[in-house]
């Protein structure tokens, strides 16, 4: 079973929208009504040994991460960051010095997204865990989710691809990574401007590249009931990431923190243009919306063929993965 057939199993015991909640399982974050404002929130876990290693990122870079991937999430749903929670895991032998510094990766974080860190609750156990949640304001244009994408819709990706999977796979091979594809992976960079941007633009669906373009655009779509057709050429890629894994490492290494747009084909080109200056990366329209039929997510290769990106990304629960 995979971690999103896991999910489906346990969606009947999950609230969605109604009464006070405005998004509910399903989608990036949550939305939910609280005193007449809505309210976004997000969670993510990262874990030793399957979201960092202690020989390639310090305690200040580990911190740093819990924080950048919730804002992420945030970003996807086009919401303005509030304040944040943190749930510490603390093993044996992890000291008060480690727990610091930490919380200085962690209170940088949330310096730079203007971030409020209000609390949490620390435990011992097994492995470092470290569980951070994020709250949102939703801006005016409205939380934007995974679901409302139509066939004619240009795709916008915001942010480049490739970077943080390259290092590791370099890392794999025994090789040294590059510096800025290793920084990538040590420090993501959350696009929270980028996606307000896109939302005030006319975003009709969105979602954070985590797992892998391929993957998360098939979520994309399965959410909206429509397929799509990427144009590899065209994707804002790091510089030497292809080099390292070629469009598979591209589209399914994971840990990019971009984002993905539908949009309305006549704001797209303004979109991305808006998008890049707002988050100060590579942004550019990449594809359409389509009718589903067959392939999910296709790709098409410079000079001829295309490749399947349906589920191409990380899962936690698949063997090849762990």
């Amino acid at each position: 079973m995979s971690e999103f057939d896991l999910i489906a199993r346990i969606a009947p015991l999950l609230d969605g929208a109604g009464d006070d909640v405005v998004v509910g399982h399903g989608d990036d974050a949550a939305v939910v009504r609280v005193g007449g404002s809505e309210v976004v929130v997000a969670v993510d876990v990262v874990v030793e040994g399957v979201h960092f290693r202690r020989d390639l990122s310090s305690w200040e870079d580990v911190g740093w991460k819990a924080v950048a991937v919730n804002v992420s999430d945030l970003a996807a749903m086009g919401a303005i960051p509030a304040a944040a929670v943190i749930g510490l895991c603390r093993p044996a032998g992890f000291g008060e010095d480690d727990v610091e510094a930490l919380y200085r990766g962690l209170r940088a974080a949330c310096d730079q997204w203007d971030l409020r860190l209000v609390g949490g609750d620390s435990v011992s156990g097994p492995a470092l865990v470290v569980s951070v949640t994020t709250f949102g304001r939703v801006g005016g244009s409205g939380a934007v989710t995974r679901a409302g994408a139509l066939p004619g819709d240009r795709l916008v990706v915001v942010g480049a691809l490739g970077a943080a999977a390259a290092a590791l796979a370099q890392v794999a091979r025994g090789a040294r990574p590059d510096p800025a594809h290793l920084a990538a992976h040590r420090r993501p960079r959350a696009l929270p401007e980028a996606g307000r941007s896109l939302a005030q633009h006319g975003a009709r669906a969105m979602i954070d590249v985590s797992d892998g373009l391929g993957a998360d655009l098939g979520h994309l779509c399965a959410a909206s009931g429509v397929a799509a057709r990427v144009t590899a050429s065209a994707l804002p890629v790091a510089p030497g990431a292809r080099e390292v894994g070629g469009w598979r490492l591209v589209c399914g290494g994971g840990e990019d923190f971009a984002l993905v747009a539908a949009l309305p084909p006549e704001c797209a080109e303004e979109a991305a243009r808006a998008a890049a200056d707002a988050g100060g990366v590579l942004a550019a329209v990449v594809g359409e919306v389509h009718e589903p039929h067959g392939t999910t997510v296709v790709l098409d290769l410079p000079g001829g063929g295309t490749l399947d990106l349906d589920r191409m990304g990380y899962d936690h629960f698949r063997e090849g993965d762990k």
